[in-house]
């Protein structure tokens, strides 16, 4: 851990909920005036791009950010169980989250950083707060449809590969995907969603990283309509979400440091 640094775990939020918490608080003598609040990934995705997120979180804080990262409920160290996600619960503990950073920094600027289905889930919460000053959406998930499909593809592929049968998504039953369950609400709630659709301005400054251009094409036709001042970024990296073939973490330095840069850019 960087010197500078002091990192502190920590529970936050109602009683009944209690939602796990990372603060990375900066020296005092490089304090921002902006907190970042850092959208993790759902399920096998939230443990393949953990030290990336980790890393990230490290070097805003080098460059005088206070950082909260945390685990939706029914996620990680949270409280409550798989079988309890649920969408509009994430969007709440995002809510909670964005509360949470301003009451212990003090500071009235935020910018949400999102990652994949975590990127989806802090644009729909910006929009809906509509004070947000900067948003960075990471190679996020646009339509829940597909995402859904692809994860049941992942699965079935795994399967596959396994020698095991694959009985297919059941309405009725929770389903599997790579050691993490997926209710079937949150499956229903999961083919609804969908980026397109959302008409208001999710932030004063939204940062559009992709890793695939085609994929962020329709995402970043549709922010320039908004009254948001708009960048896109397209790097060659690799996909950290993916599983890899040794078990590695990957960290995709260049994507770290031109979203350390865009952040530290937009609130100099």
């Amino acid at each position: 851990m960087n010197p500078a640094e002091r990192v502190v775990p920590f529970y936050f939020g109602a009683p009944d909920k209690r939602l796990f918490g990372c603060y990375h608080e900066p020296a005092l003598e490089s304090f921002r005036r902006c907190a970042v609040l850092i959208c993790q990934p759902m399920g096998h995705e939230y443990v393949n791009c953990h030290r990336a997120l980790r890393q990230l979180a490290a070097r805003l804080c080098d460059a005088g950010f206070p950082v909260l990262r945390f685990d939706y409920y029914g996620c990680g160290d949270s409280s409550g169980s798989a079988e309890e996600s649920r969408i509009p619960q994430w969007l709440q503990d995002t809510s909670t989250a964005i509360s949470e950073v301003k009451r212990r920094t003090g500071l009235a600027q935020i910018c949400l950083v999102g990652l994949r289905l975590g990127g989806t889930l802090a644009m729909i919460a910006a929009t809906e707060q509509g004070d947000l000053e900067s948003l960075i959406l990471w190679d996020p998930v646009v339509s829940g449809k597909n995402y859904l499909a692809a994860l049941l593809y992942r699965q079935k592929e795994a399967l596959r590969f396994r020698h095991k049968p694959n009985s297919g998504w059941k309405s009725t039953t929770a389903i599997e995907v790579l050691g993490f369950v997926l209710p079937p609400p949150l499956c229903a709630e999961l083919e609804r969603i969908h980026l397109l659709p959302i008409g208001r301005k999710p932030a004063n400054n939204v940062l559009l990283m992709q890793t695939d251009q085609v994929a962020g094409d329709a995402l970043m036709s549709h922010l320039k309509q908004t009254e948001a001042q708009v960048e896109f970024q397209c790097l060659e990296a690799p996909q950290i979400w993916l599983p890899t073939e040794d078990g590695s973490l990957l960290v995709p330095g260049q994507v770290l440091q031109s979203l350390t840069s865009w952040i530290s850019r937009t609130h100099a």
